[in-house]
């Protein structure tokens, strides 16, 4: 956290307000069958993404990676975004933030700054994607003051 933190008072001139943790992923069994309605058994592993987040006045989201060469920063207006198929490393966090202002229904979102770090491998079979957009999510859900249950049915 002291590195997460540091950068983004480098990069925000401000402490973030709350951190999102979402940790990656293993199937124990059932290793791509779930999305085809088969029952699957994952366990969490040590490695995760981390996000340090503020919310901003500017109905901005400004994105930033520690690693900077290899995930460069992204800006957008919260009512603005596309997610492009195949494209670049930030649609895995816009894909957790239209989740939730989908989900919650709102229709303004808050802006923010973010700042992530990450441990999970990527293209390891530890599901980095899936840890960033459910880390996205939290930090989306907590920054817009949303809640939601553990199951959300349709």
């Amino acid at each position: 956290f002291d590195t997460l933190e540091r950068l983004f008072v480098a990069k925000y001139g401000r402490k973030p307000d709350f951190y999102s943790r979402a940790p990656g992923r293993v199937n124990i069994i059932g290793e791509h069958i779930d999305y085809m309605g088969y029952a699957v058994l994952p366990m969490a592993v040590q490695q995760d993404i981390l996000i340090a987040c503020c919310k901003n006045d500017l109905n901005m989201i400004n994105i930033a990676n520690i690693d900077d060469k290899t995930f460069p920063e992204f800006h957008v207006k919260v009512t603005e975004y596309s997610i492009e198929k195949g494209g670049p490393w930030h649609n895995y966090f816009l894909c957790g933030f239209r989740g939730i202002v989908e989900q919650l229904g709102l229709t303004s979102p808050v802006g923010m700054d973010v700042m992530m770090d990450g441990t999970v491998p990527m293209a390891a079979g530890l599901s980095s994607s899936s840890a960033l957009v459910c880390c996205s999510g939290l930090a989306t859900m907590y920054a817009n003051g949303g809640h939601l249950s553990k199951v959300c049915g349709s």
